[in-house]
């Protein structure tokens, strides 16, 4: 074969590949298993504000949470199990470094942990992000 075939054959290759990525994208993200496009709303938890030691220091850390889940019905479990999700919290912030928390690394870290935590210990699914809207370490 001549390196025109190969070319001509490597390009055709590549645009069925694209035709076939872009499909699975769309279907997978973008439609629900009924058709219809997917609306991804987004529903808020105030957590609350919390004020702690942080560790074994003499840190401080004080801030107002919030979290974002995609299910309005699990915004009411998350109302009922309010205790649950503040001593979780507390504890996830408590075992945090302080020097890092002050860091985006280190809050993008906290964030990713409040996300997995809350998610095991009350069995969700839909919590997508943790929000503080009012954030102080000493």
């Amino acid at each position: 074969m001549d390196t025109k075939k190969i070319m001509i054959f490597s390009i055709i290759g590549f645009i069925i590949s694209l035709l076939i990525f872009g499909a699975t994208l769309y279907f997978v993200y973008f439609k629900n298993s009924d058709g219809s496009r997917q609306n991804l709303e987004a529903f808020n938890y105030d957590a609350g504000q919390f004020s702690t030691n942080m560790g074994d220091s003499n840190h401080y850390f004080k801030g107002n949470i919030v979290i974002e889940s995609t299910d309005e019905k699990e915004i009411e479990v998350m109302t009922e199990k309010s205790v649950i999700i503040r001593d979780t919290i507390l504890k996830v912030i408590i075992s945090q470094d302080p020097e890092k928390m002050t860091s985006n690394e280190g809050l993008d870290k906290l964030e990713r942990e409040l996300i997995s935590d809350l998610s095991t210990k009350l069995n969700l699914k839909s919590i997508k992000n943790v929000y503080f809207t009012d954030y102080i370490v000493q």
